[in-house]
Parts: C-alpha cells; sequence; structure tokens
C-alpha cells in the first residue's frame, strides 16, 4: 500500500502489527511507546521526514493513555494529583520543545545519532535503578510494592488497596497505595514536567522514558502506580505538542496512522490487563532492554 505523504510503501499487516507493539509496551511498563514509534516509523516503515515522523509518533503516544488510563483507574492504580501537574507543566514544555524542533532537528541524519545518545542515558538511568534496587527504595515502597503483589497473586481486587487522595496544599500532597503514605511538594513535578515535555515533543516522543525514571527514583513511587501517571500526564502534554507541530504546518499521514493506531489500541487495552501479574523487576527490565536497543540502533552499533 502506498502512503502519498509519508512517500513510503508498506504491507498493511505490518503498521497494524508495530502498533500493537507500542501499544502493549507503553501500557504495560508506562514508557518507551514513543521511541518505539519514532523506531518503527524511521527503520521498519522508512519515514525519512523528521518533522512528520514527530508528531505521528506522539499520535501514537496518545491514544494508548486513552485506553489504558481508564483501566489503571478502576484499579485506582493512577495518582490523579500528580499526573495533572506533571500535565500542566508539560503544556508549557511541549509547545517550546515543538517550535525548536521544527526548526533545529528537522535533519534525520542528525536527529538519529542525537536520538541514540537521548536513549542510552536513559539506559544508564534505569541499568542503575535495577542493579541497586534495594538500596534506593524507600522501605514504604517496597512495602506497597509487596502488599499488592501479594493480593494479586491471592485473586484480591487491585482497587481495594489502589490510590486514595488523602490531603491537598501548596507545598504538600498526600496519597495512601497499598496500606503506605506517600507525599510529593508539587512544584517539583510541575517543573519537571515543563522539562521533560521539552525534551520529548522535540524528539516527537511521549516521554515515560524520562517520567518513569523520575516518579521511580526521584519520587520513590512504586512501579504499579507508575504506569497510568506517566500515561495520563502523557496524554496531555502530547495534544498540545501535536497540536503545535500542525500549527507549524507538519501534514500527518492519516491513512498510515489509521493502521497504526488500531494496533496500538489493541495492544493498549491487553497491556493493563497483564501488567498486574509482572513483578516491579520484570518492568523494569523489560524498559531498560528496550531502550538499549534503539540507542545502540541509531548509533549504527546494533543492526
Amino acid at each position: 500500500m502506498t502512503f502519498e505523504i509519508a512517500n513510503i510503501i508498506a504491507p498493511v499487516w505490518l503498521p497494524l502489527v508495530w502498533g500493537l507493539f507500542v501499544g502493549f509496551v507503553f501500557s504495560t511498563v508506562g514508557a518507551a511507546g514513543g521511541i518505539l514509534a519514532s523506531f518503527g516509523l524511521i527503520s521498519v516503515l522508512g519515514l525519512q521526514n523528521a518533522n512528520l515522523v514527530k508528531p505521528m509518533a506522539q499520535t501514537l503516544t496518545l491514544v494508548t493513555p486513552l485506553i489504558a488510563v481508564p483501566i489503571y483507574f478502576r484499579q485506582r492504580r493512577l495518582v490523579i494529583s500528580l499526573a495533572l501537574i506533571l500535565g500542566a507543566g508539560g503544556v508549557f514544555g511541549a509547545i517550546i520543545g515543538s517550535s525548536l524542533s521544527v526548526s533545529h532537528l528537522s535533519d534525520m541524519q542528525l536527529f538519529k545519532p542525537v536520538f541514540g545518545i537521548l536513549v542510552l542515558v536513559i539506559v544508564v538511568q534505569i541499568a542503575w535503578q535495577l542493579v541497586g534496587r534495594k538500596q534506593v527504595t524507600e522501605q514504604h515502597t517496597l512495602r506497597a510494592s509487596l502488599n499488592f503483589e501479594h493480593l494479586v497473586d491471592q485473586g484480591g481486587a487491585p482497587c481495594s488497596i489502589g490510590v486514595k487522595q488523602q490531603s491537598w496544599s501548596f507545598d504538600r500532597i498526600n496519597f495512601i497505595f497499598a496500606g503506605e503514605n506517600f507525599s510529593y511538594n508539587p512544584w517539583l513535578p510541575f517543573f519537571t514536567g515543563m522539562g521533560i515535555a521539552i525534551i520529548s515533543s522535540a524528539f516527537g516522543v511521549g516521554g515515560g522514558f524520562l517520567l518513569v525514571p523520575y516518579m521511580s527514583i526521584i519520587m520513590r513511587l512504586p512501579m504499579f502506580i507508575i504506569a497510568g501517571t506517566s500515561a495520563l500526564a502523557i496524554a496531555i502534554h502530547s495534544i498540545s505538542s501535536i497540536a503545535n507541530y500542525m500549527r507549524l504546518g507538519v501534514e500527518l499521514d492519516y491513512s498510515l496512522l489509521a493502521l497504526l493506531l488500531s494496533g496500538t489500541a489493541i495492544g493498549a487495552f491487553v497491556g493493563p490487563l497483564l501488567s498486574k501479574f509482572l513483578r516491579e523487576s520484570w518492568l523494569r527490565a523489560i524498559l531498560c532492554i528496550v531502550l538499549l536497543f534503539i540507542g545502540l540502533w541509531y548509533l549504527g552499533i546494533a543492526s
């Protein structure tokens, strides 16, 4: 099939299957969906227009939260207050990042190696976190994860010990998950969301590869509530980024998007249903492996 705007020829099943893979990975680990989408558009489907790849990839990361977030919400595995704060900062960052990218990161030969370096930096973060998990994980975070895992093993409903908002203020927000108390200052995630959105919109990715380490390493939250929270924040700033790319004159290939989105929707639906059966260390390891391969690919080391 010929996709005129994308200027490629590909079998119909290929974008459908790749979209399914993107949706499954993103909704399961809460990250890497945008990276996989960009990788698929460039290296699997053959797009050569960097400015087209960015909003196309972000559209896939937008659809996944629309499917996955309601499921996480029913399971009470979503910190809504944190997602909204990250997303609010992300709106400003997305406009800045996409505007700069159209002007200064439109050459595919420049885009790919810089993209690869960024991904490998994240790999180092996740690998360090995975290897040193026992040293960096707070005791209440570990207890919450173990409590949730035990409940699932016993066949219990995740919503029974899910997120419960406790209190709000300008300098402290508190909530409970799996019987443990968590709190954070809202200003740090606001500005962090802005910074992450600048980077993610510039490269056309969702930002989960930065949001997940931030919420895990800095905020010390259990992985079981990070995926849904990350997905909602990404949806907010992705909408802003895509809209700005289109305002700047980038035309999307809707026929290609339709196939990719169909597969992504299926993968996004299946992911949250399966992720509750995966151990926390598995989720981190999957994220690390995916990012490592893609980073090496774009630096020309893996092929």
